[in-house]
């Protein structure tokens, strides 16, 4: 931004820390007091102005300090901040608690969900998305109107899956079945990968088609979703929520559904980014004014999915960042560590 001088993007920075750690808007007086700043009141009030014009500050009442806005917190995220770096202790105490943890990945993710909220002090949210072989066991064909067709796939775990098709309109249920019998021949006691390999070798176009929609239909219910949330009590704590309005909108905004709604829509919007950092309603259509998001994705793509921190726009990124990132970094080793010894061990997690 051309109107940020070292001058303004000083001022900015300390507006930003200053606010992050009291909650308090910042006054032209308290900076000038800075000797880094070595500034009159009169010149930082000045500063503050022109940082007011181009959208980076507000003032929340008709005296007194600054506050930033969410552009302000996005330009200090993406041009001025420094990250907090993850000292050793931490490192011990946090690898210490997670090794301390019996069992596989479902047991450690809700560890890991209440490391990560005592330590930033805000929403922690993990979801986690795991892969599974289903076969199929049988195919139906069903005539409905006569012009649509009732697919329904049962699964080897006896899960049911239906779907309406605009297909075979010129059969009935007896010529449907004999359809079914001879998909049943073909595809059952093969996985969704098997299925579309074979549908390689169809010429058939219609019978491709239907056999693809099997194929969707079963890696589906391959791909299972959890959800593991902690920290709701401690982020209600900050005073963004100090009157029972406000506590209790909040409480709404985190509901478990939601944000897992809000986390994947985050990180699969097609950016291809590992980690992102989202502030208020204009970097997300998705999130609300207000609300800023910390994510990171983790692997392997088998075990996969996403670690963020939910919580109000004054959120100390450089701190929450690394953070999030380095315990994105732990899980996917963990994974990796777990799939290894299940290998080894001929067992599955």
């Amino acid at each position: 931004m051309n109107t940020l001088t070292e001058r303004r993007a000083a001022i900015l920075s300390l507006v930003v820390a200053e606010y992050i750690r009291t909650a308090e808007p910042v006054s032209s007086k308290f900076l000038a007091d800075m000797s880094e700043l070595s500034v009159s009141p009169a010149t930082v009030r000045n500063e503050f102005a022109l940082l007011e014009a181009n959208g980076l500050l507000t003032h929340p009442h008709t005296s007194g300090g600054r506050i930033p806005t969410e552009n302000g917190y996005r330009t200090y995220v993406e041009q001025l901040m420094f990250e907090e770096p993850i000292v050793e202790e931490e490192r011990i105490t946090v690898e210490h608690q997670l090794h301390q943890a019996a069992g596989g990945v479902d047991e450690l993710l809700p560890l890991v969900s209440t490391i990560l909220a005592s330590w930033v002090g805000n929403v922690a949210i993990i979801t986690r998305r795991s892969e599974k072989k289903h076969e199929l066991l049988q195919v139906q064909l069903v005539d409905i109107s006569g012009d649509t067709t009732l697919l329904v796939c049962v699964l080897d775990d006896g899960t049911v899956k239906k779907k309406f098709l605009a297909i075979y309109p010129y059969l009935n249920q007896t010529l449907l079945n004999q359809h079914a019998n001879a998909l049943n021949e073909l595809l059952a006691g093969l996985t969704s990968l098997e299925i579309r390999s074979l549908a390689k070798s169809t010429t058939d176009l219609e019978l491709l088609d239907l056999i693809s929609v099997i194929a969707d239909l079963i890696a589906e219910e391959n791909m299972s979703e959890n959800t593991y949330l902690d920290g709701i009590e401690v982020a209600l704590q900050q005073p963004e929520f100090s009157n029972q309005e406000s506590m209790l909108e909040a409480m709404g905004y985190l509901s478990i559904y939601r944000l897992e709604r809000l986390i994947n829509s985050v990180m699969m919007d097609g950016r291809g980014l590992s980690t992102r950092i989202v502030i208020g309603r204009d970097d997300d259509e998705n999130i609300s004014t207000g609300w800023s998001i910390v994510a990171s994705k983790y692997g392997p793509d088998t075990s996969s999915g996403v670690i963020a921190v939910v919580g109000p726009t004054r959120m100390a990124y450089g701190y929450v960042l690394p953070r999030v990132r380095y315990l994105a970094g732990l899980i996917t080793q963990l994974n990796r560590d777990l799939s290894r010894k299940n290998i080894l061990d001929g067992s599955d997690d």
